[in-house]
């Protein structure tokens, strides 16, 4: 459960196939960030048959190095290694929050920025969330919404897409994911933040040339 939420975003339109994937990505990504995957979300990971084809792009490498982590790991070990990376006693040791990459601090300027894009799009804080809207997940989480919209409104267009990403996580998030690839205590989060980084980065190019 991430800090905000969409507006009657119950039951998405239909969309592009490849659109589907990359808010399927998003949705993963938020999930990841915001707390420990079960054991069934673990299995929904892991790679039963390898691709057939030669081509190997950064992302699909993370991936599949994501995926066989995925297939070894535990719930209860990701328990401790989340609390180890994200959480720790007195100031996490990983954060994930944009204002602190953004502004050095958090809770500072451009988590009222963000706020205010938010509202003006239709989402709403989810009261039983404690985190504030700039944490990775949620962020990740509103990009989901935007690319599959819901039945009263359509997705959003890519240039507005585009504008979120670009505003709100592009200054922060491959900073971040270089954090928890560097932090010691980070071993599966670190395939995490690899796959999200590449993610991130194929976004990015796509945005360019889309608009």
């Amino acid at each position: 459960m991430t800090a905000i939420q969409a507006i009657a975003f119950d039951q998405p339109r239909m969309v592009a196939v490849e659109d589907q994937v990359r808010a399927d990505f998003y949705a993963l990504l938020a999930h990841l960030f915001s707390r420990a995957p079960d054991d069934r979300v673990l299995q929904s990971m892991v790679i039963t048959q390898e691709p057939t084809d030669e081509a190997s792009t950064e992302l699909t490498k993370s991936w599949r190095a994501l995926s066989a982590a995925s297939a070894v790991v535990t719930h209860d070990a990701l328990i401790d290694e989340y609390e180890a990376v994200f959480v720790g006693v007195g100031r996490p040791p990983v954060i994930v929050y944009g204002s602190f990459y953004l502004a050095g601090f958090m809770m500072e300027k451009p988590l009222a920025e963000l706020r205010d894009d938010l509202a003006r799009m239709g989402f709403v804080r989810n009261a039983e969330v404690r985190e504030s809207e700039d944490h990775l997940a949620a962020v990740c989480d509103v990009m989901r919404a935007l690319i599959l919209g819901n039945l009263a409104d359509a997705p959003a267009a890519i240039e507005s897409q585009k504008a979120f990403f670009e505003k709100h996580m592009k200054p922060w998030v491959f900073k971040c994911c270089a954090a928890v690839q560097g932090y010691e205590k980070s071993n599966y989060y670190r395939r995490v933040a690899n796959f999200a980084e590449q993610f991130f980065e194929m976004e990015s190019q796509a945005f360019e040339m889309q608009c």
